[in-house]
């Protein structure tokens, strides 16, 4: 995180310490940040091989493939493929911010409604506001990554035009540009990567307007599902024998 990310948190952190909250829930929502944080500092600075690395040797070797033939149209639909799939998650992402902000005035509603279902937690008006804009903030985070996504990606498309025809270019020019587009493509599936890990943790996050207590092992479970996935899955064995 930068100097300037690490003063706003702060800022944050010590606005919600001055209001009056449980410090059962001010304890989960610390906890909530630290294991989401903690994560994304490990996976971004381990030297394992993940499953996104593992694509990007795969992205690779289907950008210097362009450079030994010239019908380039399957390319140009994977690519497309690509930003559909990101622009849907990113319209799906700024409706939920929309029934986020909705959900910030029917506290006492939901209140009413839970009463008579044990274990859930009575909701003061600040927690529940509280609740409902660390949701509203985590699919804000979400969106940034998914329109960053589409829009490398659709540089990506520009990149794939400009590589060129084998009989025309020299070896290493097409094999600059394909690597150039290889790794453009490789940092839209990061970013993409960022906010579907978003979606995980909003999950576990959903678990807090039950129980604080909930909201401990519900973040614990999506760490292991999303280190399992990344770091020992099927998919990444395959790919790993398949390449090897």
């Amino acid at each position: 995180m930068s100097d300037r990310d690490q003063l706003l948190v702060k800022l944050m952190i010590e606005g919600i310490m001055k209001t009056d909250l449980p410090m059962m829930d001010l304890a989960a929502l610390a906890w909530f940040v630290v294991c989401w944080a903690s994560y994304l500092v490990y996976t971004g600075r381990t030297t394992r091989i993940s499953l996104l690395n593992k694509m990007d040797q795969w992205r690779e070797e289907w950008a210097l493939s362009l450079t030994r033939r010239n019908n380039r149209i399957v390319d140009s639909q994977v690519i497309n493929g690509l930003v559909r799939k990101e622009t849907f998650f990113a319209s799906t992402t700024i409706l939920i911010i929309a029934s986020s902000i909705a959900l910030m005035g029917v506290g006492d509603k939901a209140n009413q409604l839970a009463s008579d279902i044990p274990f859930i937690q009575h909701t003061t008006p600040a927690l529940w506001f509280l609740k409902v804009i660390v949701l509203a903030l985590i699919f804000v985070y979400a969106f940034f990554k998914f329109s960053w996504s589409i829009r490398q990606h659709s540089y990506s498309a520009i990149l794939l035009g400009s590589i060129p025809e084998p009989e025309s270019s020299t070896s290493t020019t097409a094999r600059d540009h394909a690597l150039r587009l290889a790794r453009l493509n490789s940092l839209g599936a990061r970013h993409f990567n960022d906010g579907i890990r978003a979606y995980y943790f909003a999950l576990a996050e959903l678990s807090w307007f039950i129980n604080p207590l909930l909201l401990f092992a519900a973040v614990v479970w999506v760490v292991v599902v999303l280190y399992r996935r990344e770091f020992h899955s099927r998919a990444l064995l395959l790919l790993s024998r398949s390449q090897d």
